[in-house]
């Protein structure tokens, strides 16, 4: 078997993590949350859960509500992941993982709820409010 797919880091390099297998394309999420958690619209790939393995977590801290989980660096603040409920993926942040990625922008979710201090651009699929399921 090769080594990990891809790496990453939060900006001080307190959390670190691999992934063994494929990420998904990027989804651009416009919701209120994500807005609040990364100071603007989030950018999220996404995994297998079973296939990331945080290599330094001594700084990863977990926000939790409404069976939502939100993984950041309690060191510098850096947004990580996100993951709801009993699904087997993980949401990554896109701006954490190690440079190239190849990845790409697929989608754009709750386009119907942006900030009103930007516009929406066209890259992707637009859904006004969650991806449907599959």
């Amino acid at each position: 078997m090769s080594g990990p797919v891809n790496s990453g880091a939060c900006l001080c390099g307190a959390v670190r993590y691999e992934v063994a297998g494929p990420l998904r394309d990027v989804v651009l999420c416009h919701c209120s949350r994500c807005r609040r958690s990364h100071g603007h619209v989030a950018a999220y790939t996404a995994c297998n859960a079973s296939e990331l393995t945080v290599t330094e977590q001594g700084w990863l801290r977990w926000y939790e509500a409404d069976g939502r989980r939100r993984g950041f660096c309690g060191r510098c603040g850096a947004s990580m992941f996100w993951s709801a409920g009993d699904r087997p993926t993980i949401s990554i942040a896109a701006g954490t993982l190690t440079e190239p990625t190849g990845l790409h922008t697929m989608a754009q979710i709750y386009t119907a709820s942006p900030g009103d201090y930007y516009r929406l651009h066209d890259e992707g699929d637009l859904y006004p409010e969650s991806m449907a399921p599959g």
